[in-house]
């Protein structure tokens, strides 16, 4: 069988990984760290164990067919702990829980928000049918501008909301302006605006509404470990700390690898899953690119950026395991973080309190609490070697003033604060965009880089930068769709 690379043990580079092992491909992983995972890796921090990105599992199922087209079942790798209330959200002090079941739901609805219920059993009919319209064209490649006008797309055209935002979409089904938000914020999944992300993407609190959203035990980062297990356990290999520093080329196919190490690296398909447009920076020559060279990448839209503060605490806390504290002019604030870039006086903050559902994350009485903050990206030039000391103080008083937190400072052991310039400098995050490319329908699906790149030959990609997108089910749907590709092509051409 033929021999493929794949750049960054990333999870969508260990699932391609995993799935061409299983298919008898010979396959070697090359990841610059020391670690698999990358943003879905873990972090230790003395006795304190944090996921380093996304911390919940949602539509499980999708990892359950990829562990499948891998001959094996995830749940002999992972424990998944479903999690309800999903999420509790805090606006001017008031506590709302957000749950799966719905029956709590609704009581949810009539103590908080009346009158909306019907709304919300609206919503979600109505993004069922949405969901099954618009999935078989997320699970598909798009590579040709013809692909518009197929069967499959023509009758998803209908439910994409075009023209409206996921605001827009949930203004139609509530009248509170506080449950509007509690069902777009997870725009910021996909690093945008509630009132800018395309309104197709109201499946994500639906997705949420209706899969649930789990905790593997340990951390997500064990999806990344299982898959590199199971990558290896069908023969492929995995080199940590073996950087790619440049692609080799004759002409526009993608021959080799030159590694950081000197070493020399040939194979017959190349799968990248680095970051997409650092990869295409730093990783090519000027001129090889035209539709995206370095110049053409910046003239792109990109994510918002996160900052992060990854706490070991002396101190187990009676809060649940997701908290979602929103500024009191959230529009104003998520405003400034992906059109004025500047810092919010008053920024929303997540709170992920895991230690709550699993002890094995820190020692017995104590948690591993985990903030992130969405923040502009580096486009913003923001000089976060002099704004963060501050902006991690205003951080850590919102959460004391207005959260169960309210001593947390007195219990820290281990602190570690990860800036949008680390993100870049120590993650390779193309200008801390940690949501990589934006999702504007402008840079979806045929306008996103394809999944068999359309610039070189033998060049595949996989993650949040290519189709179908950000966030883990969708990632992991990349890896579907290219791995699926390169079996065709092969098959093809045998």
């Amino acid at each position: 069988m033929k021999k493929i690379a794949v750049v960054g043990a990333g999870p969508g580079g260990l699932a391609a990984a995993m799935m061409l092992a299983a298919k008898g491909y010979e396959v070697d992983v090359y990841e610059k760290q020391n670690y698999v995972g990358g943003r879905n890796a873990s972090l230790s921090l003395g006795s304190y164990t944090f996921d380093i990105g996304p911390t919940f599992l949602s539509m499980p199922h999708i990892m359950e067919e990829i562990f499948r087209a891998a001959d094996r079942n995830v749940h002999d790798y992972m424990e998944l702990i479903e999690l309800s209330p999903m999420y509790e959200l805090q606006f001017d002090g008031k506590r709302v829980p957000m749950y799966r079941d719905r029956r709590k739901m609704l009581r949810v609805l009539r103590e908080h928000f009346p009158g909306n219920e019907a709304g919300y059993q609206r919503f979600m009919k109505d993004t069922r049918e949405k969901m099954d319209a618009l999935l078989p064209v997320l699970q598909t490649r798009h590579h040709r501008l013809t692909d518009y006008v197929s069967k499959r797309t023509l009758k998803a055209l209908p439910k994409l909301s075009l023209g409206k935002s996921v605001y827009d979409v949930l203004s139609e089904y509530f009248n509170d302006e506080k449950l509007k938000i509690a069902f777009t914020f997870q725009a910021k999944y996909l690093g945008m605006s509630p009132w800018e992300c395309p309104g197709a993407f109201a499946i994500l609190s639906y997705m949420e509404h209706e899969y649930g959203v789990f905790h593997p035990k340990g951390g997500v980062n064990q999806l990344s470990k299982a898959m590199a297990k199971v990558t290896e356990e069908h023969g492929g290999r995995i080199h940590l700390g073996d950087g790619v520093k440049k692609f080799k080329l004759d002409g526009n196919k993608v021959v080799g690898l030159e590694m950081e190490s000197g070493k020399q690296i040939e194979a017959d398909e190349f799968i990248v899953n680095a970051d997409f447009a650092e990869a295409m920076s730093h990783m090519l020559d000027d001129g090889v690119l035209k539709k995206y060279s370095k110049e053409k990448l910046d003239k792109k839209k990109f994510s918002c950026s996160t900052f992060m503060i990854y706490l070991g605490v002396d101190k187990l806390y009676d809060m649940p395991h997701h908290t979602i504290v929103f500024a009191e002019d959230y529009q104003k604030n998520v405003k400034e973080m992906t059109k004025d870039l500047v810092l919010s006086d008053e920024p929303s903050i997540y709170v992920h309190n895991a230690s709550v559902t699993d002890e094995t994350l820190a020692p017995e009485g104590h948690s591993a609490v985990y903030i992130l903050a969405p923040v502009p990206n580096n486009y913003s030039e923001i000089d976060w070697d002099e704004k963060q000391e501050a902006f991690k103080e205003l951080i850590l008083d919102e959460i004391e003033k207005k959260t169960g937190f309210s001593d947390l400072r007195e219990h820290i052991v281990e602190e570690k604060v990860l800036t949008p310039k680390q993100w870049q400098t120590e993650h390779f995050v193309h200008k801390g965009a940690t949501f990589s490319l934006g999702h504007q329908l402008s840079q979806m699906m045929y306008f996103r880089p394809h999944n068999r790149f359309q610039e070189l030959e033998h060049c595949w990609l996989v993650g949040g930068g290519t189709h179908p997108g950000s966030g883990l089910p969708t990632i992991l749907e990349s890896a579907r769709i290219t791995t699926g590709w390169i079996q065709e092509k092969e098959a093809q051409t045998t």
